[in-house]
């Protein structure tokens, strides 16, 4: 079976962050006279970004439940910016560097004055920033966005640290095992699309591990043109659990563990609970020795778990036919002005 790039995301992410500019705490940058100083203080970080490159926000913001990072982030997928920001960093994530909300939220951080840093292949958005002097961090291509993720993330990751947002260079190796890992168990991920054909998914997963439950729905989207559901606990557990009680034909419950803490035996009540109402829940624990490596261990294994449910559907994983159809409507209507 076809793996695509998961074979080389360890090779993605250590290639991917050599680009990040050492001496980026030192840039200013003057834009129709207003200077952004990037060694200014921050009080948050926004990190922006649509699909396949916005689930890295989602991503630092479930490592960030672990680690001691020094502001809030603020994951944004829109074309806008959240209002009311005092000293916000912003990390412009697109990987084609064409998608037209991450632009759009670039130039409003450029009119507010606020210093940004792409990361991205190139496009519009690389063009963009570069003509005005701000940081753009190029990285590796993959066969699409979902599948370059390592390329994305980690520049992410290095550029937290060189801010003095959060310690993340000891981890960085971890969660390259995490990938390597999942890379090694593919008759599990076999097994349990097995479990998921002619289903729709209920993912039950924990605040703290909300991006990889985002991820897993995402890539059954849009792998193997799923439907799916996330709920997030312990919000989940106050309305979506009701609805076990009519037990709709055609759903398969599936949670995902990460450590034995509060949050996971919230969880594995939760599932008791589930399972007394007749269902069965399938249980995916995420492995790992650091936030980082359990993270994208489960990232990892449950992206190519979709690939196999492609597989099994006979599904070209690749293509995307109605998200491309949805934005050439947005550019026939000039919705976007950019």
């Amino acid at each position: 079976m076809n793996l695509i790039d998961y074979p080389r995301w360890p090779s993605l992410a250590r290639e991917s962050i050599l680009n990040v500019p050492a001496d980026i705490r030192n840039v200013k940058v003057n834009i129709d006279g207003r200077v952004i100083d990037y060694s200014g203080e921050v009080d948050s970080v926004v990190i922006t970004g649509m699909g396949g490159s916005g689930v890295v926000g989602d991503i630092v913001s479930d490592l960030c439940w672990f680690w001691d990072c020094k502001v809030p982030i603020i994951v944004s997928k829109n074309m806008r910016l959240p209002r009311r920001l005092s000293k916000p960093l912003v990390i412009a994530i697109s990987y084609s560097g064409n998608t037209a909300e991450t632009i759009m939220s670039a130039n409003e951080a450029l009119s507010r004055g606020y210093p940004i840093i792409g990361v991205t292949t190139g496009g519009k958005l690389s063009t963009i920033l570069s003509n005005k002097g701000v940081p753009v961090v190029l990285v590796p291509k993959a066969s699409a966005p979902r599948y370059g993720l390592p390329s994305l993330l980690y520049p992410t990751l290095i550029i937290l640290e060189r801010f003095g947002i959060a310690s993340v260079a000891n981890e960085l190796e971890s969660g390259i095992s995490g990938m390597e890992r999942a890379l090694k168990a593919i008759d599990e991920a076999e097994r349990l699309a097995g479990e998921l054909l002619n289903a729709i998914p209920i993912i039950w997963v924990g605040e703290s591990r909300r991006g990889v439950g985002i991820r897993f729905k995402n890539d059954l989207n849009e792998n193997a043109k799923y439907f799916a559901i996330v709920s997030i606990i312990p919000e989940g557990a106050h309305n979506d659990i009701a609805a076990v009680t009519t037990k709709q034909v055609g759903l398969r419950h599936i949670a995902i563990m990460g450590p034995n803490d509060y949050e996971g035996r919230y969880l594995e009540t939760l599932l008791d609970v589930v399972s007394s109402f007749g269902a069965k829940p399938l249980v995916v624990k995420l492995e790992g020795s650091t936030p980082l490596e359990s993270e994208m261990y489960g990232v990892t294994f449950l992206g190519i778990t979709t690939l196999v449910l492609a597989h099994l559907l006979n599904v070209e994983p690749i293509s995307t036919l109605p998200i491309d159809r949805l934005k050439e409507e947005l550019d026939k209507r000039k919705l976007f002005p950019v």
